[in-house]
């Protein structure tokens, strides 16, 4: 993804506010916390400065509090995370980003070391959805969050619970 977003850069003479928010996200899935939270520093400046929709729609500027959750929370940051994601719960009433927001807020919880808290979290997202809202980016946020959890912490049963919510079979790692 990131050699993605570079070719995009060249092509687009430097860096966009979606390419940005798109590399915040993929260093964050990483594990590169440092670089990603730079990169929403970038995005947060970039977009002081104004940024418009483009041409077909796909950029929005809740997009930047959406990769802000995202980043803090796999970061472990929770009051940095809570405030990025009041921000996009304030901006938007998208069901897609409410629920994507509150498994970031899972995602939060599993990366400071509460596995079945955050599964617990993740699964009340997911369960309270009705099956025709759970859309393939709400069920790729809880792969997000079950990637976070310590390879030692795979066995417990919440942890079972959730990989068999999610349609993921026990051996599986969704990486």
């Amino acid at each position: 993804m990131l050699r993605l977003v570079e070719s995009a850069e060249r092509i687009a003479g430097g860096p966009t506010a979606h390419l940005l928010a798109t590399r915040a996200k993929a260093l964050s899935v990483l594990g590169r916390h440092d670089e990603a939270r730079d990169t929403v520093t970038a995005l947060v400046a970039l977009a002081a400065g104004g940024v418009e929709c483009d041409t077909f729609g796909f950029w929005e500027p809740d997009q930047i509090h959406f990769a802000q959750s995202w980043v803090f929370a796999g970061a472990g940051d929770e009051a940095a995370a809570d405030r990025a994601r009041e921000q996009v719960l304030a901006t938007t009433r998208d069901y897609q980003y409410d629920a994507n927001v509150r498994l970031h807020e899972a995602l939060c919880t599993v990366s400071k070391g509460g596995v079945d808290t955050g599964m617990r979290q993740a699964a009340t997202v997911i369960t309270t959805l009705p099956a025709a809202y759970r859309s393939h980016h709400i069920v790729q946020t809880g792969h997000l969050v079950l990637r976070a959890i310590p390879v030692d912490q795979r066995g417990r049963r919440t942890v079972g619970e959730f990989r068999e919510l999610l349609g993921v079979g026990a051996g599986v790692v969704t990486a």
